[in-house]
């Protein structure tokens, strides 16, 4: 499956916007930790480059 750069930056920018306030955002950040085997590789890369870590 192909993601857009468009689509790779709107999960980007909504996995900082939880991470700001992670206890608020913990049940989501959660699902996205068991979800990250699926996640598009572009999304992990630019999530390492900028020191992201779920």
């Amino acid at each position: 499956m192909e993601f857009s750069s468009q689509e790779i930056e709107m999960q980007y920018n909504l996995i900082k916007m939880l991470l700001a306030e992670p206890e608020k955002y913990r049940d989501a950040i959660n699902a996205i930790k068991k979800d990250i085997a699926y996640m598009p590789l572009e999304l992990k890369k630019k999530l390492e480059e900028e020191n992201i870590i779920l």
